[in-house]
Parts: structure tokens; sequence; C-alpha cells
């Protein structure tokens, strides 16, 4: 049967661009500080072609109208913001680290999810009292946890039960 299913017809296609990649070199800082953040943001942005526009003789593009994503875990998100902040009074929107946006990583964002989705769907008593709640697939799913569940779970333990939970809601879905 594949043979016979022809190709999907094109409505609004995105046009392929080639996105060269490189590698950034290791850098011998400590970024368990302030000064080395700075340091290590201003090496990176360096070994990508991006320069200070004022105080530098080689050649950068012209970035002020953009932004620069920087990813991490919550604590280099800190030390940038202190970066930031340290950096208010100087002169230029590069000095001031302004075009730097932080991202948390993938796995802070979901720990943030997790706690969330404890906080409103399991920790008040209100919201265990629905016979669509959360706490009703904690029930079924994991009968001899329901007290953990109630008090503070471990992300772990959240992870699974939003995977598991979630996973007999989609496969439960044609009751609907």
């Amino acid at each position: 049967f594949k043979s016979e299913i022809p190709p999907p017809e094109v409505i609004e296609g995105i046009p392929l661009h080639k996105t060269s990649i490189t590698a950034a070199r290791a850098m011998d800082i400590n970024n368990s500080t302030v000064s080395g953040n700075i340091r290590a943001v201003t090496k990176l942005l360096g070994q990508g072609g991006i320069f200070d526009p004022v105080n530098s003789d080689l050649e950068s593009p012209d970035i002020s109208q953009h932004v620069v994503i920087i990813h991490g875990d919550l604590g280099m998100g800190e030390w940038l913001q202190a970066a930031q902040i340290r950096r208010s009074i100087e002169a230029t929107p590069w000095d001031r680290l302004q075009h730097i946006i932080f991202i948390p990583n993938l796995f802070h964002l979901k720990m943030a999810c997790a706690d969330a989705i404890w906080r409103c769907f399991l920790q008040p008593l209100s919201a265990r009292e629905d016979e669509t709640s959360l706490m009703r697939d904690v029930t079924q799913l994991r009968p001899r946890e329901t007290g953990i569940y109630c008090s503070k779970p471990r992300f772990r333990q959240m992870h699974v039960l939003i995977g598991s939970s979630g996973t007999c809601c989609r496969l439960d879905c044609w009751r609907v």
C-alpha cells in the first residue's frame, strides 16, 4: 500500500536553510562566579564572531536589534541576572549585557511544571474531591502511595504519575 500513497501536497512550504554549526572551544574559566560567567559569555560570543561593537577592532555583525538566548541550569541564570544587575550602570547596551536572555534548560522546566501540577491538582483538599481529579488517578495507578502524593512527592514520582495518567487519559479518550 505504501507505493500507492502519493507524497503530501505542499501548502505553505518553509524554505530550507542550512545552518552552520561550530563547536565551542574549551575555556578555563570558573563559571561559579559572576565575573566568570561574564567572561564565559563574552568568549562564547567571540568564538561565534560577535564582539563588542564599540571597543573592538574586529568585524562583528550588528546585534543591536537581536537577542542572544543562553540556556543552562538555574545557577547560571542567577549568575547572569546578577551580572546584568551589576552592570546596569554601564554606558553601552553591550556592557550592560542587555542582549542576553536566559532560558532555563528543559529539566528545570519539567521540575517547575511537575511542582505546579502538584500545587494545583494534588495539594489542595478541594482538588481531590472531583471524580475526574488527578487524585482519582493516583488511587488507581498507585493505591499504596496516596499519602505520599498528598504530602510532597519527589520529582521522579510526579514525573511518572504525570506520564502514566496522561497515557491512561489518552487511551481512555474513546469514552468521551
